[in-house]
């Protein structure tokens, strides 16, 4: 809106400090704008404009000094060591030329920020819909949807976070990427049996029953998506789901086989465990 003072920040949010004592901070900036397809998806379109060109954070490496100072995705910089930050590219060279231990201020706006991605079992090599026999079927993945370095509607599967990590630094530094990922396209996916929830498999020698989901891709196998944890389970769950129906707005009227009834219940209010 035309009466906000340059400058001035989004209503709402808050503010916190944060001491770095290493060299690097093991995050990555964008601006606000570059995120709107993936952490600012359902963020209002006046609170990203408000942020103006300053450094969110998009990407935390696994074991960085800046995940134990409580740095999430999605926070905003706003000042490195007293000094006020405009973009990302000033963020990073403040922090490099800063004192240790550096003191940053950051800014958490009032929002939900999306991240559609976590360590799963898979299943995705043959033509059953339903769970496998044995645990020992599954394979471990870090299943990412979307995010930054994807398009919005590709769902990736790496060996591990760590291994995403690398992909993502790579990309970002426009080098080819050196790790395995396993890529498939939800575009005209569907959930098997979506409105029912997750489905439940249950292994003999596993204490509780796993949760899983079927996507079934346009003419490829099944892909199988399990987690033991009913809300481990949810944003990967949810992050697919938020694909499917914005295809099914674009298409303007939800094709039969693909509308699911209206869900009675959300199986992630009563948070499993």
């Amino acid at each position: 809106s035309s009466n906000r003072t340059p400058g001035e920040l989004p209503p709402g949010g808050e503010w916190y400090d944060a001491r770095i004592f290493t060299p690097t901070l093991g995050v990555m900036f964008f601006k606000p704008q570059e995120l709107t397809d993936s952490l600012f998806l359902q963020t209002d379109k006046a609170l990203v404009d408000a942020l103006d060109d300053r450094p969110v954070v998009a990407f935390i490496v696994e074991g960085s000094s800046a995940r134990s100072a409580g740095v999430e995705l999605g926070h905003v910089l706003l000042k490195v060591n007293g000094i006020d930050v405009k973009n990302p590219k000033e963020a990073s060279r403040l922090i490099k030329e800063g004192p240790r231990p550096l003191p940053l201020l950051f800014y958490v706006p009032d929002t939900t920020v999306v991240v559609a991605e976590g360590e799963h079992m898979v299943k995705y090599d043959t033509r059953e819909t339903g769970a496998p026999n044995s645990a020992k079927d599954w394979k471990p993945k870090y299943v990412v949807i979307g995010g930054i370095i994807a398009q919005p509607w590709m769902m990736n599967m790496y060996r591990s976070k760590s291994e995403y990590d690398i992909a993502v630094i790579e990309t970002q530094a426009r080098r080819p990427v050196s790790v395995k990922v396993k890529q498939f396209s939800l575009q005209g996916a569907r959930i098997q049996n979506d409105w029912q929830g997750p489905q439940m498999v249950k292994y003999k020698n596993k204490l509780h029953p796993w949760k899983y989901i079927v996507v079934l891709p346009v003419s490829r196998n099944p892909i199988k998506i399990s987690s033991p944890n009913l809300s481990q389970l949810k944003p990967v769950h949810e992050g697919i789901r938020r694909v499917l129906m914005a295809q099914q707005r674009d298409r303007g009227h939800p094709s039969p086989h693909t509308a699911a009834p209206v869900r009675t219940a959300d199986p992630y209010s009563r948070n499993g465990h």
